[in-house]
């Protein structure tokens, strides 16, 4: 277990991670400098960690403190090109991610979780069928809760599930999971990585420390996925919505089964499964996978899978209005996103695009909009460029807001169909995150006249 007391520890980033952090670290006597790039618009408890004896340099990074530093303990969101990040490492300062170091203190088992798209319905479906089963478990990571987090109650006896984007992964070094799941590899990030190679490769850092007692989880319809499979030194488990599997999860007469050896074992019916899209089927797949690995009884399974409702903003029902249904997939921050939102639906929709660009390729969507889309309308900052991929292949508006997208999606939309917001983009031009951009979104619909919450109310 690494020591903290007596040491000098730089924190970078003073978001949900830095803070988590620096908690941990004061705590436990460690010298903490808590440095971000911004000066306004942070949480209120960075100033109580200022109180609580942590040295903040907030608007700007201190070099000298970075070079000094016995630790330099990174956030996901900060960039590992960072100049002071660069002299740390030239003065032989450690580097880690909030991950990396987390790792270092808990005896628990890791179940890891990464891929472009349906992290977070992943995990958090996967630790509720590991809980189901009789396990101590919990979701945490990207999904919300820093592993940190969880240090100061570890157990042996816990398995932590842990949603791993790739900028956390980017920053470990021993971090090792005993089960470790890639759902899929799609174009993202550009805006942060010179290459779709560089992002592919950050992803699968994932597997780099396991060992042969370790388990792999693999998605056998994602070809970039199954390219990571000769380099693995784990044990590999597969599963499939298209294909019949040896070990792992997939589909077989139109049931969930798992499939070890050769031997088959349902789960449930795929028309039992509540989630909308193939692509929830794919993600209910991989949890049923991992918790297999994890010693689940597949009997314990088919009643957490149908109690799931899924998590806000991801193809979530939000109000039917004059028989038009309103889904709010803000979560779909890349065009890999957008296009199994879209595929989730038969047709009829119109399609709400927008946003902070992140280098995504939209023309790529333009077959599948002839195919389920009845109407287009583009916001936010990225409207024009993408109009200018996208062109026009079913009647389309432009607008800026989200009430403005709203309102025109309405008066595009006829009875029967639908309204969905998967807008490929970050939510960062108007918005601090794609959480507060959906809840604009619900915000607007329920404003529309005569609109009313979905059943149960939309949640």
């Amino acid at each position: 277990m690494e020591r903290v007391s007596g040491l000098r520890f730089v924190v970078v980033g003073a978001g949900r991670s830095g803070l988590a952090l620096t908690r941990f670290l004061l705590d436990r006597g460690g010298e903490v400098v808590l440095t971000d790039n911004r000066s306004e618009g942070l949480d209120p408890e960075v100033r109580e960690m200022g109180r609580r004896g942590a040295r903040l340099d907030l608007g700007g990074h201190d070099e000298a403190a970075f070079t000094r530093a016995d630790r330099v303990l990174v956030s996901p969101g900060v960039p590992l090109t960072l100049p002071a990040l660069e002299s740390a490492r030239r003065a032989g300062v450690t580097v880690w991610g909030e991950i990396e170091f987390a790792s270092r203190f808990l005896k628990g088992r890791i179940i890891g979780i990464t891929g472009t798209n349906g992290k977070s319905t992943t995990t958090t479906l996967t630790g509720l069928l590991l809980s189901g089963g009789g396990l101590d478990a919990v979701a945490c990571g990207n999904l919300g809760t820093p592993l940190i987090e969880m240090a100061p109650a570890d157990a042996p006896s816990r398995h932590y599930v842990v949603e791993l984007s790739s900028f956390q992964l980017e920053a470990i070094e021993t971090f090792r999971p005993h089960v470790a799941a890639l759902l899929n590899v799609a174009p993202d990030h550009q805006d942060r990585y010179a290459s779709h190679a560089d992002y592919r490769e950050a992803k699968g850092r994932i597997f780099e420390n396991q060992r042969p007692e370790d388990r792999a989880l693999l998605n056998r319809d994602d070809a970039e996925t199954l390219e990571f499979a000769g380099g693995i030194a784990a044990g590999i488990s597969f599963f499939s919505r298209l294909e019949k599997v040896e070990d792992g999860a997939c589909v077989e007469g139109g049931r969930v089964v798992i499939r070890n050896a050769g031997r088959s074992r349902e789960v449930l019916p795929v028309d039992q499964v509540p989630l909308v899209g193939v692509h929830n089927l794919e993600n209910v797949l991989a949890s049923v996978a991992a918790a297999d690995l994890c010693g689940v009884a597949s009997r314990s399974m088919a009643s957490a899978i149908r109690r799931f409702r899924g998590l806000p903003h991801r193809i979530e029902l939000v109000a039917e209005n004059d028989s038009v249904r309103y889904y709010d997939d803000s979560k779909a921050t890349n065009v890999a996103a957008t296009a199994k939102s879209l595929a989730g639906f038969p047709g009829g929709v119109i399609l709400i695009l927008g946003g902070k660009d992140k280098g995504g390729d939209f023309a790529s969507l333009v077959p599948l909009i002839r195919e389920r889309a009845a109407g287009l309308v583009f916001m936010g900052k990225a409207r024009d460029s993408i109009r200018a991929q996208v062109g026009e292949p079913v009647p389309a508006r432009t607008v800026v807001t989200m009430a403005e997208a709203v309102a025109a999606a309405k008066e595009m939309a006829a009875p029967g169909q639908v309204v969905l917001l998967a807008p490929g983009c970050a939510s960062f031009d108007a918005y601090r995150n794609y959480e507060e951009r959906g809840e604009d979104f619900r915000r607007k619909v329920l404003s529309l006249a005569g609109g009313a919450p979905a059943p149960g109310g939309g949640r």
